[in-house]
């Protein structure tokens, strides 16, 4: 068996919902990793490859077959506040912004006009889809994880144009997680996104490590 490995970095913040801390284990029982909006990371993430045998180039696969991955996280992942849908915090935050109803994205009449909103996610079965959201309604329960970008509105008064950069701002930098978005979590959701995406490419992906921080980080393997 031949593994190779590639690292890749992105800043991001969470917010941990689920964090609890026992007190029989630690003198710091104040679980801030729950707080909102959230705090950030500088984030490390090792992606580890492997196959039986190597291809022409005598190799696993080229490191450049990889580029792909890094424009997921460039898109995806860099510069957002990673947020879950199961954090009934967090979902209240994205209701009362008026960008959330009954578990589905929407978007607000800004002076009668419709804005619109370009999606990125990985649905359900792990693979990557894109779309815009206009009329339609983006549900949730859909993705296990679903980003936005070029929220865009006419503009017709100052007022106006206050409110498109507030959404612009806040749609471009936020992102949606179906799960606690702990690093634990995270490398499980990497493994199996870059498991199903290189299917074609005749290797696996064996694990991921996901680094909080220099001295912190989490494993994921099957």
């Amino acid at each position: 068996m031949f593994e190779i490995s590639k690292s890749f970095t992105f800043s991001a913040a969470h917010s941990v919902f689920s964090q609890q801390l026992n007190p029989k284990w630690t003198k710091n029982t104040y679980p801030k990793c729950r707080r909102l909006p959230g705090h950030g990371h500088n984030y490390k993430l090792t992606v580890y490859l492997a196959s039986d045998s190597l291809d022409r180039s005598q190799m696993v696969t080229d490191f450049g077959h990889l580029s792909w991955f890094k424009r997921f996280l460039d898109r995806c992942f860099d510069h957002k506040l990673i947020l879950s849908s199961q954090d009934t915090g967090s979902v209240m935050f994205l209701e009362k912004l008026g960008i959330l109803e009954d578990g589905k994205v929407v978007l607000p009449e800004i002076e009668k006009m419709k804005p619109s909103l370009k999606f990125y996610g990985v649905n359900k079965n792990f693979t990557f889809v894109s779309g815009e959201i206009d009329v339609e309604s983006v549900p949730l329960d859909n993705f296990h994880y679903l980003t936005f970008d070029s929220f865009s509105c006419p503009a017709f008064s100052e007022k106006s144009i206050v409110e498109i950069d507030f959404y612009q701002r806040l749609l471009d930098g936020i992102a949606i997680f179906s799960e606690s978005p702990t690093s634990e979590n995270m490398a499980r959701f990497f493994f199996k996104f870059i498991n199903e995406s290189i299917k074609p490419m005749g290797v696996t992906c064996s694990k991921v490590t996901i680094q909080e921080t220099e001295t912190s980080s989490a494993t994921y393997m099957e």
